[in-house]
């Protein structure tokens, strides 16, 4: 099969639309599918194209061209065994100019070959140095992926890892959200129930918080716990949490999704 030549406008249109996704759009799953038809598109042949994440210990095909580069992208990991899992694990990229040449991987390069597939390249996506997904381009040509074609491959990783690190960085942003708000709800709970022990007992505040500690350690229980216990005693009702008001984000920002 005869590959076709690469097509500078080609590619200089995709990046241009994956700089435009990366930098406007609030869905990420979505993005990713984007980010994969304009991979293919980008290079000659228009390779099938499928982006891997890794879970916790797992990987997953979140985006691809089509059902078939999603089936192909799944195949190494029945044995834990293919370039995508390689470039996850040493954060480098892997090729395979000939599969039918290829010698890795036990019965993967077979398994490829059953399914036409001849080249393959699996790029990592980098954040703060790890590897947190990889791109992985599929050809039914033999020496698919050149130079040219490998600069555009790595550009694309680039950008996908750019949308990649917004979104880790709005999770952990989220989580770290909810974390202090569960901290401020406690506060404001442990607050109430001293007011209510130090009026019930005629203590000072130092006193009120002995008083609830040595309860908490009685019980073996948060202190939180038996604050809300002193609470729903004295109200009858279980405590209020405090209302937060989230301040509205812009989508402006480049980094805003």
């Amino acid at each position: 099969m005869t590959s076709e030549p690469y097509h500078p406008d080609e590619f200089a249109i995709g990046l241009a639309e994956l700089t435009t996704l990366v930098l406007s759009t609030p869905d990420v799953e979505s993005s990713l599918r984007d980010i994969a038809d304009i991979t293919a598109r980008m290079l000659p042949n228009r390779p099938m194209v499928a982006i891997t994440l890794r879970r916790n210990d797992e990987t997953v095909t979140v985006a691809s061209t089509g059902p078939h580069a999603t089936v192909i992208d799944e195949l190494q990991r029945g044995q834990g065994l293919g370039p995508c899992l390689e470039a996850l694990h040493t954060a480098e990229p892997v090729a395979v100019t000939d599969m039918a040449a290829e010698k890795r991987w036990g019965a993967y390069p077979a398994r490829m070959l059953e399914q036409g597939i001849r080249s393959v390249h699996s790029q990592p996506l980098l954040v703060d140095g790890a590897a947190v997904g990889t791109l992985n381009l599929y050809s039914a040509h033999q020496d698919a992926f050149d130079l040219t074609a490998l600069q555009a491959i790595s550009l694309t990783g680039q950008h996908t890892a750019v949308l990649l690190a917004s979104a880790i960085s709005m999770a952990r942003q989220t989580e770290l959200t909810a974390q202090l708000q569960a901290a401020l709800a406690s506060r404001s709970i442990i607050d109430q129930a001293l007011g209510i022990t130090m009026a019930q007992r005629h203590c000072d505040r130092d006193g009120a918080f002995e008083v609830l500690r040595a309860a908490s350690q009685r019980g073996n229980v948060k202190l939180v716990t038996v604050a809300a216990a002193v609470i729903r005693g004295v109200t009858g009702a279980d405590p209020t949490p405090p209302h937060f008001n989230r301040p509205s984000r812009s989508r402006s920002a480049p980094g805003d999704m």
